[in-house]
C-alpha cells in the first residue's frame, strides 16, 4: 500500500518565535518575539516538494535468477493450447481468444470459433469484446488519477462529489456517510444493483440513473463488511465527471487508456470498426447459439461498460505487473507503481473456504477485494489480482500474478456459459503454468549488512564473546533473550558443525531477512535472521534452521526407524519404549492415523537436517511426501545411556505440499 509521510519543515526564524510564544519577552530578542497578528500558516508543501526531501537508501529491487525462465513457462503453452480447446469443445463457444503475458508482453495468443460466425470472421488479437467488470478496475484508476491530482480524497463523503448520494437512507442513526474509499472496495452497504434493470431496453440518461437514488436505501452500514456491488461502481461514472468536468468515458480514455496503450478499447460498441467487434452469442430455445443485441448500460456503464481486446489487455496487465516489485527506476505509466500496488492490495476480505478431497487432500481458496481489484489466493497460487466480467453478451477473465510477472486472458463472444466457467479456466492455465516450476518468485540480494551479522554469528559459534554479541544483536533481543540462554544454544550448535564461515543467501523475504547459509566444518549451517535497517544494523530476530550435509547419529536415525515401524503396526508397549512422557500415546497414535488416512503407508528417506539432539527426515509416502522430525533426549550419563537409548522428546511430521495440496500450519 503506497503511504505518504508529510513532512513538517519550520524556517529558522519561525521556529524561534514558536519557541518563544509561551515565555516572557524579556528571554527573547524582539525579532524572534512571536507577531501580535500573526501572518497566515505556509502553504503545505507539495508532493513534488515532499519527494524532493525523502530520504532514499536504494535497496537493489529482486529479479528473477533462472536464465531458463521464461523458456520453461512457454514449454507449457502446448498443454495450454490443448486444454483451451477442450473446453471450447466442452462449451460449444462461438469463439475464444486467449494471451499469456510474460514480463510485459503477449508472450502466446490462439483463438478458436468466429468473432461473426454469420460472416465466417475467425477470433484474432484485436477482435474486441465487452470486457464486464474487468471495466471496474479502469475505472477505479480514473479515480486515483483524479486522487494523484487532487481534485478527490478516497475518505471524504462521497455526496460532496456526487451530491445525489444525499438522497441515499442510512440503516442506523450511527452509519458512517459513503466514501469513495467504501465504493471501490464494495463496502458502501449499496445493494448489488439499483432500482432500474440491469439490462435495459433503452439505456438511462444520467438525469434518469441518478433519480434512483431517491429513498434508497442501504442494506448493511458502510463498513461494515464486503458485499459486491455494480450500483457502486456505476455511482462511479457521475462521480467522476463531476469532479474532472468531462465525460467519464473521455477522462478514462484520455488519463489512463491511451497513455497505456489500449487504443483499441473503446466505451461503445459504434465506436470500434464493425468487422473488428466479435458479436455476441446467447443459446437460442433449441440450445443453438443466436446473436444478441448489443447492450445498452448508458450512464451505468462505469461497472461493465467497457470493450477490449486480448491486445488491449494484454498491455493493460502489463501496466499492472510492472508496478511490481518497488523499485527506483522513473515512472512510466500514468500513475506511480505505488499507487497501482495500493489498488493490488487487499482491502476488504470475502471469504476463506477449506475443503478435504475424499483422498485427504486440503484445498484452500481465500478471496478479496483491494481497490477495484479482486485478489485472491490458493495453495497454487499466493497472489492472484484481477477481475472477471459478464454481460449478456460476452464473458471475461484477466488474472495477473505480480509476484511472477505472468499473466492470463480469456475472452469469449458466447454468453450461456455460467459466469464460472472461464474464471475456473483462466486458473486451470495458471495451474499448468505453475506445473513447469518456473513460476518463482523474483529473489532478493542480500544486504551487506545480513552477511556481515551471519558471518559474526559463525565467529559466535567457534568461539563465544561478549562483547561480540553485545555488537551483533539488537537491545530488543538481547532484552527479550537472556544473554545465558542464546550462549547455551550456540554452544551445542558450535559442538555439532564447528566453526563456520563464508555466508551466502539461500531464500530471503527481504534484502536484510531470510535464510543464509554458511559453511562450516561439518556441514552447512543454516540461519533465519533479520537484521534491522538501522545505521548500525543488530540482528532482531535468529533461529537455527538445521544443518545439512551433516549425517545424524545413529540414536536419532534408530529412533526415526523405530517411530515409522509404529506409524505402520501400533504398538502401546512400543510406544512407552519410544516415546517420552510428555509425547502421550494417544497423541501420537492420532499423529500417525492422520498421516495414513492422508498419505498411505510411509518408509523413512534421508536425512535433510541435522539438530542438536535432533534430525530431520524425508517420508516416502504411498500419496506424496512429508518430512519427520525427530528429538532425542540430552544424555544425562554414560551409564544412563548405557541402560537404555535415549528416549523421543520432541517429534514432528509435516505434510510437503503437493501440486494441490496445502501443508498444514
Amino acid at each position: 500500500m503506497g503511504m505518504r509521510t508529510l513532512v513538517a519543515r519550520l524556517t529558522i526564524p519561525l521556529a524561534l518565535a514558536l519557541a518563544c510564544a509561551n515565555t516572557s519577552p524579556e528571554t527573547c530578542p524582539p525579532s524572534a518575539q512571536a507577531p501580535t497578528n500573526p501572518a497566515a500558516p505556509a502553504p503545505a508543501p507539495t508532493p513534488d516538494e515532499l519527494a524532493d526531501t525523502k530520504k532514499i537508501r536504494g535497496d537493489p529491487p529482486p529479479r528473477f535468477t533462472d536464465p531458463q525462465r521464461r523458456a520453461r513457462i512457454e514449454a507449457a503453452f502446448p498443454e495450454v493450447e490443448a486444454y483451451l480447446a477442450s473446453t471450447v469443445a466442452r462449451d460449444h463457444l462461438v469463439g475464444l481468444a486467449a494471451g499469456i503475458v510474460i514480463d510485459g508482453e503477449l508472450a502466446w495468443f490462439r483463438g478458436w470459433g468466429h468473432r461473426d460466425p454469420a460472416r465466417g470472421l475467425p477470433i484474432e488479437r484485436d477482435t474486441r469484446f465487452g470486457v464486464g467488470s474487468i471495466s471496474k478496475t479502469l475505472t477505479t484508476l480514473s479515480i486515483l488519477k483524479l486522487r494523484e491530482e487532487g481534485r478527490l480524497k478516497l475518505d471524504a463523503p462521497a455526496r460532496v462529489y456526487l451530491p445525489e448520494l444525499a438522497q441515499l437512507v442510512y440503516p442506523t442513526a450511527d452509519s458512517p456517510e459513503i466514501t469513495i474509499r467504501h465504493l471501490l472496495t464494495h463496502t458502501s452497504g449499496l445493494p448489488r444493483m439499483g432500482d432500474f434493470p440491469e439490462y435495459p431496453d433503452a439505456q438511462p440518461s444520467r438525469a434518469e440513473f441518478l433519480a434512483t437514488l431517491q429513498g434508497l436505501g442501504l442494506e448493511r452500514a458502510p463498513g461494515h463488511r464486503r458485499v459486491y456491488s455494480n450500483l457502486g461502481f456505476q455511482l462511479l461514472g457521475p462521480l467522476i465527471e463531476n469532479v474532472a468536468g468531462v465525460d467519464h468515458r473521455a477522462y478514462t480514455r484520455d488519463a489512463i487508456l491511451r497513455p497505456i496503450g489500449m487504443e483499441g478499447a473503446a466505451w461503445t460498441p459504434e465506436a470500434i470498426p464493425a468487422d473488428k467487434l466479435a458479436v455476441g452469442h446467447e443459446n437460442g430455445p433449441d440450445g443453438t447459439p443466436r446473436p444478441r443485441p448489443h447492450w445498452r448500460p448508458g450512464a451505468a456503464d462505469a461497472a461493465g461498460g467497457l470493450y477490449a481486446s486480448v491486445d488491449d489487455l494484454a498491455r493493460y496487465a502489463a501496466f499492472n505487473l510492472d508496478a511490481w516489485p518497488p523499485r527506483g527506476d522513473p515512472e512510466r505509466g500514468p500513475l506511480p507503481r505505488a499507487t497501482i500496488r495500493e489498488a493490488h492490495t487487499l482491502k476488504a476480505l470475502v471469504n476463506m473456504h477449506i475443503e478435504t478431497s475424499p483422498g485427504g487432500a486440503v484445498e484452500l481458496w481465500s478471496a478479496g477485494t483491494g481497490l477495484g481489484f479482486g485478489a485472491f489466493a490458493t495453495c497454487r497460487h499466493a497472489y492472484v489480482v484481477g477481475h472477471n466480467g459478464k454481460t449478456l453478451n460476452y464473458r471475461a477473465t484477466l488474472y495477473t500474478l505480480p509476484w511472477q510477472g505472468v499473466a492470463v486472458i480469456l475472452l469469449s463472444n458466447h454468453s450461456s456459459i455460467s459466469s464460472r466457467v472461464l474464471p475456473a479456466d483462466g486458473l486451470k492455465v495458471l495451474d499448468l503454468l505453475a506445473d513447469t516450476g518456473a513460476l518463482a518468485r523474483r529473489e532478493h540480494a542480500p544486504a551487506p549488512e545480513l552477511l556481515a551479522r551471519a558471518s559474526e554469528l559463525g565467529e559466535l559459534l567457534k568461539q563465544w564473546r561478549p562483547e561480540l554479541h553485545a555488537r551483533v544483536f539488537s537491545d530488543d533481543y538481547r532484552d527479550a533473550y537472556p544473554v545465558e540462554k542464546t550462549e547455551q544454544s550456540f554452544a551445542r550448535w558450535g559442538e555439532l558443525v564447528g566453526a563456520c564461515r563464508a555466508p551466502r543467501a539461500v531464500a530471503l523475504s527481504e534484502p536484510r531477512a531470510g535464510v543464509v547459509e554458511l559453511e562450516c566444518e561439518r556441514g552447512r549451517l543454516q540461519l533465519d535472521l533479520r537484521v534491522a535497517p538501522w545505521r548500525e544494523p543488530g540482528v532482531t530476530s535468529m533461529r537455527f534452521v538445521g544443518a545439512t550435509e551433516l549425517a545424524p547419529s545413529a540414536a536419532n536415525r534408530d529412533a526415526a526407524a523405530r517411530a515409522v515401524k509404529l506409524m505402520k503396526r501400533w504398538d502401546d508397549r512400543a510406544h512407552g519404549r519410544l516415546f517420552s512422557e510428555s509425547l502421550g500415546a494417544a497423541r501420537i497414535r492420532g499423529l500417525f492415523d492422520a498421516m495414513t488416512r492422508d498419505l498411505g503407508e510411509c518408509r523413512l528417506g534421508v536425512a535433510l537436517r541435522a539438530r542438536p539432539q535432533g534430525a530431520e527426515y524425508s517420508l516416502e509416502c504411498a500419496r506424496g511426501r512429508a518430512t519427520l522430525l525427530v528429538g532425542l533426549a540430552a544424555k544425562t550419563s554414560a551409564k544412563a545411556s548405557a541402560k537404555a537409548s535415549a528416549k523421543i522428546t520432541s517429534f514432528a511430521i509435516q505434510d510437503a505440499a503437493g501440486p494441490s495440496t496445502c501443508a498444514p500450519g
